[in-house]
């Protein structure tokens, strides 16, 4: 096991190295999860879009009809970042989220999970607050648009994330306990 404090097993075990992956790839979810859908058009729209796919439809961002069909935070922070005033505060928040999910990410990579739990945490709390605010406005759910898949990954991603962090410090406990117990 690693040494230093707060780190993962430096490969000699393979629950550690296990561990180490799969909060990996549970942080790229939450990173992965920014682009992907946050709200998804229901059929009607998704019709009316295959009719005429290349019509614009946030003209400031160029998103047309059939990229509408699925939006992700993205592409909400474009259109959000495109419009005047207190609208552009979303644009920050949601590329905040992004960039909170990337530095899980990073932490994920370096080992840290605790504090790649922390970070996965804060990426949950933002997102909820978001879909809070979608939910409060009545943008989301509405007549054409429905969540998408991105709200229930920054959920799932957070509670994997949390779980092993929990593991790996009880595995670190044991094997600290261990090697007390034969070094003595």
């Amino acid at each position: 096991m690693d040494e230093k404090k707060g780190r993962l097993g430096g490969g000699r075990d393979g629950k550690f190295i296990a561990a180490r992956i799969a909060l990996a790839v549970a942080a790229i979810g939450l990173v992965a999860a920014f682009f992907l859908p946050w709200a998804s058009a229901n059929d009607a729209y998704r019709e009316a879009a295959a009719q005429a796919p290349e019509i614009v439809v946030y003209e400031d961002t160029g998103i047309t009809a059939a990229q509408a069909a699925d939006l992700s935070l993205l592409e909400f922070a474009q259109i959000y970042g495109s419009m005047e005033s207190t609208w552009t505060l979303y644009m920050y928040l949601m590329y905040a989220l992004l960039g909170i999910s990337a530095v899980s990410l990073v932490c994920a990579a370096a080992g840290k999970s605790i504090a790649t739990s922390v970070f996965a945490l804060l990426a949950c709390a933002l997102s909820r607050l978001l879909v809070w605010d979608f939910e409060d406005r009545g943008a989301l759910p509405n007549a054409t648009y429905d969540w998408g898949i991105a709200p229930t990954i920054y959920l799932g991603a957070t509670v994997v994330i949390v779980v092993i962090a929990v593991l790996v410090v009880v595995m670190q406990r044991k094997g600290k306990a261990t090697q007390a117990t034969v070094g003595a």
